[in-house]
């Protein structure tokens, strides 16, 4: 755990968190659907670090991936119809060999208690982030969730962020996030950003994240270090 820049101190009512890569360990999962809708579309198979590289941006981010791998032309409507059957086989299976990374559920259970508002943001479909939450137990854990196919922006935009402060009717947030896109979006809506180091992506191409953790159990120790106080309001 360190802490990676100073900041004047902050207080936070309200934590965001990303999904894949951040709560829940899913590339497993991912990359053996999406490389078999890819594979019923004669598109290429993506590698593991490829899937790795492009998920935080959501499923057809992965289809245009394989789409410039094959150096075909783009393709709109063989794009949707690819990711629809992504998205058709990730329903049926939303969790097969997912799992929570160490604490995860712990620290959403233990913020709620104490009365800090507490959100999703992901880039997934609402028809695969519902089952997937309920399939690891964390369906009940969030006072929103913001998906992918809302009408916002996608991150690194920050509408889904901004969407999700005024869902829970927050004042103030921390996103906690695993790649570029999340560290996009936070700085962009003017928040505060923590980065997980377990997760799949990376912070290059990004300002430098206020925190980064080892672990989830990390999140209110290294706030503090970093100046930012989270807690009911």
């Amino acid at each position: 755990m360190t802490q990676a820049t100073a900041r004047e101190p902050r207080q936070i009512d309200t934590v965001l968190f990303d999904l894949d890569g951040t709560l829940v360990d899913t590339l497993s999962d991912i990359e053996e659907v999406v490389n078999r809708a890819l594979g019923e579309h004669r598109l290429p198979a993506l590698t593991r670090s490829e899937v790795s590289e492009r998920v935080g941006e959501g499923g057809t981010a992965l289809v245009e991936a394989s789409m410039r791998k094959s150096r075909r032309d783009h393709d709109p409507a063989l794009v949707a119809r690819v990711y629809q059957a992504y998205l058709a086989g990730d329903a049926r299976q939303p969790a097969a060999r997912a799992r929570l990374y160490p604490g995860a559920e712990d620290l959403l259970r233990r913020l709620r208690a104490a009365g800090v508002r507490v959100a999703l943001c992901t880039n997934k479909s609402r028809h695969v982030t519902a089952p997937l939450l309920a399939a690891v137990g964390l369906d009940t854990c969030f006072d929103a969730v913001v998906t992918g196919d809302g009408p916002e922006r996608r991150k690194p935009a920050p509408d889904p962020l901004l969407s999700a402060l005024r869902l829970v009717g927050g004042s103030s947030t921390l996103m906690v996030g695993d790649s570029v896109y999340d560290l996009r979006a936070a700085q962009a809506a003017g928040m505060p950003v923590a980065w997980v180091r377990f997760g799949y992506g990376t912070h290059h191409g990004a300002a430098p994240p206020d925190l980064e953790l080892d672990g989830l159990d990390d999140l209110e120790t290294a706030a503090r270090a970093a100046g930012i106080h989270v807690r009911a309001t």
